[in-house]
């Protein structure tokens, strides 16, 4: 693949990126939410409680950011923090209750919008396969 066919890829890939983020982040600046902390709330709805760097590499987060990102919604009761029962120098981030709730509520929001975004692509559920193929390094 030439020069010229990477940047034919990643400039509409980018765009790509930054419509999505727009798209959903309608649907979160109501709730009080960026999408950088939704990406948070919807990986520990997910996966569960997290080390802070499983959590970033989960969000492709930066730590300092990630920690920020941690500190807002803890304070909003969104998260908390414990000690890894199993290994006592990690700290685990968990959805609170109060989490779990807004995850459930927002979610399908969040769902409507992206699928939104994908009506009319041709061969998006391929599309989106490869996305996440690409992303994942495969």
């Amino acid at each position: 693949m030439g020069a010229a066919n990477a940047t034919a890829l990643a400039g509409p890939l980018v765009r790509a990126a930054r419509a999505v983020v727009a798209t959903v982040e309608q649907v979160l600046k109501p709730e009080g939410l960026t999408f950088d902390q939704w990406l948070v709330l919807d990986t520990l709805a997910t996966e569960g409680g997290l080390a802070m760097a499983e959590l970033a590499e989960r969000t492709t987060t930066p730590g300092p950011t990630l920690t920020r990102l941690v500190d807002r919604l803890v304070s909003t009761a969104l998260l908390y923090r414990e000690v890894d029962p199993a290994d006592r120098r990690k700290v685990l981030v968990h959805l609170s209750r109060r989490g779990q709730s807004e995850h459930r509520r927002i979610a399908p929001q969040v769902a409507t919008a992206e699928r939104e975004l994908l009506t009319g692509l041709r061969a998006s559920t391929g599309l989106l396969e490869s996305l996440r193929d690409l992303a994942d390094g495969r």
